[in-house]
């Protein structure tokens, strides 16, 4: 069948959600509210998924919604069936369930490592990169204590193309208690090329050989300046990335994760590419 229209999924959400005819910024803040990512990235995720080949028989656009609904908004199974309409609790289970999997299935596709050298201009560092803390519901722990809302959570570590924009790195969950640095180390630093660095903030001094951070032995050349304030202004890209124009979810296939280390809010640990195409038009908004 052919690719759906934001139309259509627009069609499919007015039985769940009161919108107005016109897309306006009532549209826009209910829409968020219920789904987090707006129509163009939905049909993006539908399209990538093809559920008519992938899925059981049965499955609607409308069933796309309900697994947005639940990363949203993350109320009850009763709740949700009863704002979905004449829904009982099982088909609503099944339906946001195989499309949560689903669109975590899509990780490998959508964030990739050589999209650093889209836009490459020659720069020395092409990936700007931070870490990011997510509230999880447990008992409490010193290791998992995080700084940033003085509570349990998980690390995720997210690198951005200074370039696009487009996320190319994520590694995690790690304990929110774990240090930035100490978590590149891990990974990000090894997978770099020669002669190739990265951007980021204070927490990543220590590794001045590979990562630019806004320290003065960094500061030889008005484009490592820039650098430098790319670095600074990076926990404010990703928080963007996170909240206005990306969408994505981290390992939902492992059912630990399923409701245990669900973020607060309805906000989401890894963040999907398919909505970068509009991303301008978002931060604008």
């Amino acid at each position: 069948m052919s690719p759906i229209t934001p139309n259509m999924i627009i069609n499919a959400a007015k039985s769940m959600v009161n919108l107005p005819q016109t897309r306006n910024d009532t549209f826009n803040r209910r829409w968020k509210s219920s789904f987090g990512a707006p129509p163009e990235v939905c049909c993006e995720l539908w399209n990538k998924i093809d559920p008519y080949k992938t899925m059981p028989a049965g499955v609607d656009p409308k069933h796309i919604l309900w697994a947005l609904l639940f990363l949203t908004v993350y109320d009850t199974e009763h709740n949700s069936a009863q704002r979905l309409g004449n829904v009982d609790e099982k088909t609503y289970r099944k339906w946001s369930k195989l499309f949560v999997i689903a669109i975590s299935y899509l990780e490998c596709e959508v964030i990739v490592w050589d999209n650093r050298f889209l836009g490459d201009s020659g720069n020395k560092a092409l990936v700007t990169l931070d870490g990011t803390d997510m509230p999880v519901e447990m008992k409490f722990a010193k290791e998992f204590m995080s700084h940033k809302f003085k509570g349990n959570g998980l690390k995720y570590e997210v690198g951005v193309c200074i370039a696009t924009g487009h996320i190319v790195w994520v590694h995690g969950p790690s304990r929110a208690g774990e240090s930035d640095i100490t978590l590149a180390r891990q990974a990000f630093v090894s997978f770099l090329n020669d002669n190739e660095m990265a951007v980021a903030d204070s927490g990543y001094r220590g590794e001045f050989r590979t990562i630019k951070t806004p320290d003065k032995v960094h500061f030889r050349s008005g484009l490592e300046f820039y650098d430098a304030a790319v670095a600074s202004i990076s926990s404010l890209w990703i928080l963007l990335a996170k909240d206005r124009w990306m969408y994505g979810i981290c390992h939902t296939t492992k059912m630990a994760h399923w409701r245990c280390r669900k973020p607060k809010g309805g906000r989401v640990t890894i963040l999907l590419n398919v909505g970068l195409r509009r991303r301008k038009q978002m931060i604008r908004q």
